[in-house]
């Protein structure tokens, strides 16, 4: 049975360091031996740049 998680980011300031910190993630995630779902990017409710990445194991 799949285990799955969703990580959620925001950066109010930059969307190049938001997207950098999700690679960076993303990265980090793989080598722990996660498989990635998706990745998804948006803005919140404040118009926020977000990204969601969903995980399972």
């Amino acid at each position: 049975m799949k285990k799955y998680k969703v990580i959620k980011f925001s950066n109010m300031w930059s969307t190049r360091s938001l997207k950098e910190e999700v690679e960076y993630v993303l990265n980090e995630k793989t080598r722990e031996g996660y498989e990635i779902v998706s990745v998804a990017f948006g803005v919140n409710l404040w118009w926020m740049p977000t990204a969601f990445i969903t995980i399972c194991r």
